[in-house]
């Protein structure tokens, strides 16, 4: 019987064209992710070869993974299929430095790679996805600087949770390295998993996603299908592709399993060296494409059939030592059978863990073949299977609990219930260890409710804290919740106070990431409790910290202090450095907001020593950045940036995501407040994209109020907005002063936001309104700082606009106050520039001028660069009033200065236009940014006829060009400089600002 020929590539040449540009943008460093997304069979797979093959013949390096349904609760299983071949294939000591010294995490990722090596510590819970991710991505733009790189993911919608994270993670980043991830999608799936449609929706808002919609073949594109694999003209088919286009519907799968259906049939059939049967007819065709695969089953042979039926329930890979297992044939109608498949081209030889294995052709063969099983058939072979691994693995078979637990769960066999608990406790736990959540609560689950009807009370509470603390990590808090409280319940009942002091500790926890603190704090009292009766000191101390720490965070200083004193004093009992580092690390949390401004800085250094004494290099990084935010708050920049640089380095010599993450809300401020808001905003869009990733509730709020900030002084108030009110809900603000507890680092920069989003607006008793429920909260707690540094300026900017001096010269009083106090040039700079403004009113200009210089020189020396620019402005409208016009004229050119240099273009259009009042000329947009694109050998030619005034008419005769053309060069030299006229233009020119963009100064 003769063979199907290969099938050509048909149809896609457009899709290729645009994958093969991208190939070439990342060998440039500028990569990407691409997405092909279309029904099953309509051709990804063909186009992902084609792209393969063109990214072979540019030299890069590739690999491919493919997800399979069996293995969608196997965590990180699409990146292990690609990624450990290539791995395995390359010098450990090679691995080594491309993982940085990362290969504990890899080993964690893929346990596969440790060998006989034992398992590495994961280190702290909080700590693992982040570090895993982190290690990984690190790998991966690491192999991609070797040589460019391209990933293939095939069969997204199968793939486990914690790979869809880790592919959103990587593509993040794509764009600056030599890397190309292509993935591909089964349409009809894609709305079957919510995982894949969450992630995908957030890349495309990046933009670091393009999305391909795959079209069936048209009856033409068919019809050259056709012709070519069987090398027959066109004209000699008839209506033959047009029937089958019609039957097929274009879908190039369903195209190939017609033909080789008819092909095995003999209506197609070669006849002295000619394919003819051109002639079949519509009955003779399948209707559909279940039909085709079912008929060409049909045609096997049973051992075949068999073979290939324990594959569909394999996942579509199954192991060639697993099928000799399974199968129940004798090896020669064992290998006659997997030939016969693979001449049908139904299986394909592969290697999976350098051992001979099988895959499923294609998705749809899989789907089918384990359609025909029916369910009761399917379960049962699921059980046989897992029976048949754990023979096959012997000793080793808990190392692979995860492949085993997915066939028991399918099988459901109360007979093999108490065989299966061991491998669903491993799995879950495994899959807790490598951070995937998601993928641990199944056969936790199902492991919880096989051992609850045993007797082992003690086991039974093993389980049910691995499978809250999965919960938890899910944000099911409440499902979490109940768990540890069965567990507490149960430890009191057995009076093991050591386990119930860690469950009531797990319990708070809970209770505090869904703003329960009431709770929290009382899980935090009954923790402390059976720490005491349990008489193991250290455990209490570590029970009054966290209770201590909460209340912080609560403004409930008082109490906040004794449980403080009490940790600290059992501490210097113990004489443990660790516990009294984090200790006065909590005791400096609360002076860096509260004041006195000495006690912030002695805590420090005392915390800082028993950190560096007891090798706590984690609390080492929290002093540190305690103390570059105490020096921020001071308006100390050389400090901040001091203390920023080394937690940084801190976070990155502990290779913790988190801890960088949290060094970069530090980053982005001190970028923000000396100008280099490009800087700040890029460190924003990555850390805002980290905290979401890695669930960072209690940072995110945060990072969205100091981005929005920088985003309405550039005038994008729609994405401002969308910010604010995330943080808003976020935080659980506006619940009023007397409502239950809050966390003030989390509200009041939510008050902070809404209130600053609304004085942008020129909603000033809104702002107003906003800002002084705030600080009623701050003032209430007594956190100072977020006063002084945060609510008054907003407060005090509002009233003045309000025209309500007095409150205006009240709050300016309490700010100068506080600015002593804390040691803030901020609060005194503002103070004065309030006094200021009433001496204007008085009619007191000279008076004014004075003051306000004096603050606008003290901001710009910290350098608060924002405030700098605004008290400038304010300078320049004295200036102006007082009668000289050409000193307010010099300000308003500085301010313009400034606030071209941030690219605050709302502050930059009311300068420009101030000037142009004065009958001053506006200076460039530039302001020392980056020119917005080079200007062109021609354009560099009229730029300098421009600045030795020349007109159009003229430069169009010089240049032998059209006055029209000169204008539309023109134009684009404006767009490209971001200038708005020709005196601009020239001004550029002559200052030499062009030079880099191409244009010099004429003579």
């Amino acid at each position: 019987m003769p063979l199907l020929p290969l099938t050509p590539f048909v149809g896609r040449f457009a899709e290729l064209s645009r994958l093969t540009a991208a190939l070439d943008a990342a060998a440039r460093k500028r990569g990407g992710t691409h997405l092909l997304v279309g029904d099953g069979g309509v051709g990804k797979t063909r186009l992902c070869t084609a792209v393969i093959e063109a990214a072979e013949a540019r030299g890069f390096a590739r690999v491919i993974g493919r997800a399979y349904p069996v293995e969608t609760g196997i965590p990180y299983a699409l990146f292990s299929d690609a990624f450990v071949p290539m791995l395995r294939a390359l010098p450990p000591s090679v691995v080594q430095v491309l993982a940085r010294g990362a290969t504990a995490e890899l080993f964690v990722l893929f346990p596969v790679l440790r060998g006989e090596a034992a398992a590495p510590r994961p280190g702290d819970e909080q700590e693992l996805k982040p570090r895993l991710f982190d290690a990984f991505a690190r790998l991966v733009q690491q192999l991609a600087a070797r040589q460019p790189l391209l990933v293939v993911l095939e069969n997204l919608h199968w793939a486990d949770r914690a790979s869809l994270e880790l592919l959103h993670f990587i593509a993040r980043s794509a764009t600056q390295h030599p890397l190309l991830l292509l993935g591909s999608v089964n349409a009809e799936h894609h709305e079957g998993n919510p995982v894949l449609r969450e992630a995908e929706r957030s890349l495309l808002s990046l933009g670091a996603l393009t999305s391909h919609a795959l079209a069936p073949l048209t009856a033409e594109e068919t019809t050259d299908l056709v012709a070519r694999q069987f090398g027959v003209p066109p004209a000699a088919l008839g209506d033959f592709a047009t029937q089958l286009h019609a039957r097929t519907q274009g879908n190039a799968f369903f195209i190939e399993e017609t033909l080789k259906g008819l092909v095995e049939s003999g209506d197609l059939r070669r006849d002295e060296g000619r394919w003819c049967g051109w002639t079949t007819r519509g009955a003779t065709l399948p209707l559909t494409v279940r039909d085709a695969i079912a008929a060409r089953f049909d045609r096997l042979s049973p051992a075949a059939r068999t073979v290939a039926g324990v594959a569909a329930v394999a996942g579509g890979l199954v192991t060639h030592r697993l099928l000799e297992r399974m199968a129940g044939l004798a090896t020669d109608r064992l290998l006659d059978a997997v030939d016969e498949l693979r001449r049908a081209r139904v299986l394909v030889e592969t290697d999976v863990d350098r051992a001979l294995a099988y895959t499923l052709a294609h998705p749809l063969l899989q789907e089918v073949l384990y359609a025909e099983l029916g369910r009761a058939r399917a379960r049962a072979l699921h059980g046989e299977m897992a029976l048949a691994l754990e023979t096959l693995l012997g000793d080793r078979a808990l190392a692979q609990a995860e492949a085993l637990a997915v066939h028991f769960l399918r099988a459901d066999d109360p007979a093999l219930y108490e065989r299966a608990l061991p491998y669903l406790i491993a799995a879950g736990r495994l899959a807790l260890s490598r951070g995937a959540a998601h993928e641990a609560t199944a056969p936790l689950a199902a492991a919880l409710a096989i051992a609850e009807h045993g007797d082992d009370s003690s086991r039974v509470g093993a389980i049910a804290d691995d499978l809250a603390r999965a919960r938890l990590r899910l944000g099911e808090h409440a499902a979490a919740v109940a768990l540890w409280q069965r567990t507490a319940d149960a430890a009191r009942a057995g009076q093991d106070d050591r386990l119930e002091a860690a469950v009531e500790r797990h319990l708070a926890v809970a209770e505090s990431r869904r703003a329960h603190y009431d709770d929290a704090l009382r899980h935090h009292d009954l923790a402390i409790g059976a720490a005491v009766r349990s008489s193991d000191k250290r455990i209490e101390a570590q029970g009054r910290l966290a209770r201590g720490a909460l209340l912080v965070d609560l403004g409930r200083m008082a109490e906040a202090d004794a449980e403080l004193q009490a940790a600290l004093h059992i501490a210097h009992a113990l004489g443990d450095d660790r516990l009294l580092a984090r200790g006065y690390h909590a005791l400096q949390a609360a002076a860096i907001w509260r004041g006195p401004e000495t006690a912030a800085r002695e805590h420090g250094e005392r915390a800082l020593t028993h950190a560096r004494a007891g090798g706590d290099r984690g609390a080492e990084w929290s002093v540190q950045w305690g103390m570059a935010a105490h020096a921020g708050l001071s308006g100390d920049a050389v400090g901040t940036a001091h203390h920023l640089a080394l937690a940084t380095a801190i976070a990155a010599d502990l290779r913790a995501p988190l801890l960088r993450l949290w060094t970069d809300e530090i980053a982005l401020e001190y970028h923000a407040a000396i100008g280099e808001w490009d800087k700040a905003l890029a460190i924003a869009e990555h850390a805002i994209a980290d905290a979401r990733a890695f669930d960072q509730r209690a940072l995110l709020p945060r990072l969205l109020v100091w981005t929005s900030q920088l985003l309405l002084g550039r005038g994008e108030k729609e994405r401002a907005l969308a910010m604010v009110n995330e943080a808003w809900t976020l935080a659980g603000a506006g619940q009023g002063i007397d409502a239950a507890p809050v966390n003030v680092h989390l509200v009041v920069p939510a008050y902070v936001g809404r209130a600053f989003w609304h004085l942008a607006r020129g909603e000033h008793a809104e702002a107003l309104a906003l800002g002084e429920a705030g600080l009623e909260i701050a003032d209430r707690t007594g956190y100072a700082a977020w006063a002084l540094h945060r609510l008054l300026p907003v407060i005090g900017e509002a009233a003045l606009f309000s025209r309500d001096f007095e409150r205006a010269r009240r709050y300016g009083e309490r700010a100068r106050e506080m600015g002593r106090r804390f040691g803030n040039p901020l609060g005194i700079a503002w103070a004065d520039a309030v006094d200021a403004l009433m001496l204007m009113l008085r009619g007191d200009h000279v008076a004014a001028v004075a003051m306000l210089r004096t603050a606008a020189d003290a901001l710009e020396a910290v350098p608060y660069i924002e405030h700098a620019a605004l008290v400038r402005r304010q300078l320049a409208i004295a200036l102006e009033a007082s009668g000289d016009a050409e000193g307010a004229i010099r300000e308003l050119r500085h301010t313009h200065e400034l606030l071209a240099r941030l690219g605050a273009e709302p502050a930059l259009a009311d300068v420009r236009q101030r000037l142009r009042t004065l009958g001053a000329r506006p200076p460039a947009r530039t302001g020392g940014r980056e020119q917005a694109g080079a200007l062109t050998a021609r354009e560099t030619e009229i730029a300098r006829l421009v600045a030795a005034r020349q007109s159009n008419k003229a430069i169009g005769a010089a240049l032998d060009i059209s006055p029209r053309t000169v204008g539309t060069h023109l134009a684009n030299i404006f767009a490209k400089v971001n200038v708005d006229s020709r005196g601009a233009l020239t001004d550029l020119v002559r200052s030499g600002a062009l030079d880099g963009a191409g244009a010099k100064a004429p003579g």
